[in-house]
């Protein structure tokens, strides 16, 4: 075996196109449209097997994100991002070629963009039903009124609808508590449409997406990390661990007390962001992996980061082995920050790099 010099990432490519597929096929036979997240793998070459399944509206985190992708042949792109004037220059240049959905939550903005863009373009008003994220608060109603009114007086601002992204479903352990948590946000969306009927209501995350079994008045789905799925997901209930296509190998380097060993890779690679399990603060999870069935190595975590070492607890070492395979915390922001993907051939995927 060739000995691992950095860290890698790995992307099980058979695993990324079954969920792929079978999430395409369970929101478009719900009768949704789906329009994916593509902020998790930005790329290309994993966007054209979205293709292969008929998707043809995407949905992005950024004006360049949707320059990349537009240059790919996307032409139907939401900017998932509140507007904000910096990306007007952007945005000139995206309209030539791409019919955009916008984020939109002031009246002054859909002036600016009614002005300075040349062809018409379509609107979300993105609730805020609890999260504090951003977006407008449901119970704003005047606020919400007023941003309508403005657009059906506008020439070129359509209004297309609601969108709530509800970051809350991450918190959750288990189906059951997803759609408890997700439930009320529906209500409110739906709520929101029996006020204007000419909404279309859209949803943008992946445990929703991945516990509902039926999708009955929502119109759009969008979300994104179901792709790859991770550690996180694991816990939540969203996936099993054989779901998830993702995964960083690290080379080991030092074993440092009978159960504890460093790794190259830290924060650089894996981001901050933790899960606690058992009120212990995981970075990343341990797994044997093979291309038919992934194991966890129970106890086995990255237990601390710095910026490039990783301690990774309850592990021994023996001499054949030159590398570690950890199932991220976060897949989204572990993959932003390489820039490129491996398959299990070895073969290099390209992707955007860095946001």
């Amino acid at each position: 075996m060739a000995i691992l010099r950095r860290p890698t990432l790995l992307l099980d490519v058979d695993r990324c196109k079954r969920n792929i597929k079978n999430m395409t096929r369970k929101i478009i036979s719900s009768g949704c449209e789906f329009r994916p997240h593509f902020k998790t793998h930005q790329s290309l070459a994993i966007g054209n097997w979205f293709r292969e399944e008929g998707v043809s509206g995407i949905t992005v985190s950024s004006t360049e994100m949707a320059l990349y992708f537009s240059r790919g042949g996307w032409d139907d792109i939401t900017i998932a991002f509140p507007f904000y004037p910096g990306m007007l220059t952007q945005l000139q240049l995206l309209e030539k070629s791409t019919q955009l959905r916008l984020f939109i939550n002031s009246e002054d903005d859909i002036d600016l963009l009614n002005r300075d863009l040349i062809n018409n373009f379509k609107v979300y008003i993105e609730i805020d039903t609890g999260s504090g994220r951003s977006g407008i608060p449901f119970n704003d109603r005047s606020k919400i009124s007023s941003l309508i009114n403005k657009m059906r007086e506008s020439g070129k601002a359509h209004f297309h609808g609601f969108y709530v992204h509800d970051g809350r479903t991450y918190t959750a352990r288990g189906s059951d508590e997803i759609l408890s948590i997700i439930q009320p946000s529906i209500d409110a969306l739906l709520e929101l449409k029996g006020e204007y009927s000419d909404a279309r209501i859209s949803i943008g995350d992946t445990p929703t997406a991945s516990v509902l079994n039926k999708f009955e008045g929502i119109d759009e789905l969008t979300p994104g990390n179901f792709v790859f799925y991770d550690w996180t997901q694991v816990q939540i209930g969203s996936c099993s661990i054989n779901e998830v296509a993702l995964f960083v190998q690290l080379p080991f380097a030092q074993q440092i007390q009978d159960s504890k060993a460093i790794v190259h890779g830290g924060a650089v690679h894996l981001s901050k962001d933790t899960i606690q399990i058992d009120g212990k603060q995981s970075y990343g999870q341990a797994v044997d992996f093979s291309e038919t069935d992934i194991h966890v190595i129970e106890g086995s975590y990255l237990s601390a980061l710095s910026q490039e070492h990783g301690t990774l607890s309850s592990y021994q070492s023996n001499t054949s082995e030159q590398l570690v395979t950890i199932c991220p915390v976060h897949s989204c922001l572990t993959a932003n920050l390489f820039e490129c993907y491996y398959d299990l051939d070895g073969t290099q995927i390209e992707k955007r790099i860095l946001s």
